[in-house]
């Protein structure tokens, strides 16, 4: 797995983002999922400026979500939905039939998982992929021991992720369970970009590096494909 080190986070950001923007300047409508969460933020930021200055036009591009909280939708702060429209997709000139993204509040959340799977399909695989990489090691919810043969499903949350979900919500919340495109969807992305940031990733990111390829792990999954890069900055390089 190329690894590409930057000095801080805006720089990390830019450099990810002008890997989208190849992507899409080559292939205006290439199929896009990127992250919610906080480490994709500056991501999203310097692609709203690149479609303002011309250099890039997303008319075309369509867009899948990762994942998202079971029983949290747009209205709820926090969510995976909310994070990505409002710093990202409400600030872009989109069709409603460009976007692909999980509904959190569904009562059946299997027919969910078909709906979004019938949506790679027709447009798919993925062309560009921007994962987070979890505490845990998890990549989008697929959480320590997730099956690396599993398309969209839902998942039951570690214990971490239910613990660091409390810094993406304004009110209390309970959540368990999770909704997510699976690591066989993931790992087929034509371009994946794992990103991570800061000295609190720096033991994970040291983890996906250095471990042997293993479910208990799954960011280490990414190193089994030959298309993957990790991008960092200098504080989470610093354990390796």
């Amino acid at each position: 797995m190329k690894t590409l080190i930057s000095p801080d986070y805006p720089q990390l950001c830019q450099a990810v983002a002008q890997n989208v923007i190849h992507c899409v300047n080559e292939k205006p409508n290439a199929l896009i999922c990127i992250a919610g969460g906080d480490t994709p933020l500056g991501v999203f930021a310097a692609l709203v400026d690149a479609q303002k200055q011309g250099r890039v036009d997303f008319s075309r591009t369509q867009f899948l979500g990762l994942d998202e909280w079971l029983g949290l939708g747009k209205a709820d702060k926090g969510s995976c939905r909310e994070m990505v429209w409002h710093h990202f997709f409400d600030k872009l000139t989109l069709r409603e039939e460009q976007i692909c993204f999980f509904d959190g509040l569904t009562a059946d959340p299997q027919t969910e998982c078909q709906r979004v799977d019938g949506y790679i399909e027709q447009h798919g695989p993925i062309d560009c992929i921007v994962l987070g990489i979890g505490m845990n090691g998890h990549i989008g919810f697929n959480e320590p021991g997730a099956s690396p043969d599993n398309t969209c499903h839902v998942i039951d949350l570690d214990d971490v992720t239910q613990a660091v979900s409390v810094k993406y919500f304004d009110t209390p919340r309970e959540v368990k369970q999770g909704i997510s495109l699976g690591l066989k969807t993931i790992l087929a992305a034509k371009n994946i970009v794992l990103m991570a940031s800061g000295e609190k990733k720096a033991a994970i990111v040291a983890q996906t590096v250095n471990h042997p390829t293993s479910r208990d792990i799954p960011s280490t999954l990414v190193k089994t494909v030959s298309q993957a890069s990790l991008y960092i900055d200098s504080a989470a390089a610093s354990a390796l």
